[in-house]
């Protein structure tokens, strides 16, 4: 219990300070832009913002495409071992 109560706090911690570095990251970063993004003009933000957004939605489509995989992994797997039985009996 008192592990787990450990580590929860040690990722309370990280997280905080992870958001401290990006804060000012932004902040430091405050040269205005815009970006083209195909047929859209995005809004008039700063370097440090745009960097931040971008990070997460890569972060964000990261995490999709490997749940993605290990489910295709999984799936094939329990087909695997539904065939083995079938065949074994």
């Amino acid at each position: 219990m008192l592990m787990r109560l450990l580590v929860v706090l040690l990722k309370i911690i990280l997280f905080v300070i992870l958001v401290a570095i990006g804060a000012m990251f932004a902040l430091e970063n405050n040269v205005n832009l815009s970006v083209n993004l195909l047929l859209l003009k995005g809004p008039n933000l700063t370097s440090g913002v745009w960097l931040i957004i971008f990070l997460l939605a890569g972060t964000i489509l990261g995490v999709l495409a490997s749940s993605a995989s290990q489910l295709f992994r999984r799936k094939r797997t329990s087909t695997k071992k539904r065939k083995e039985t079938q065949i074994s009996e």
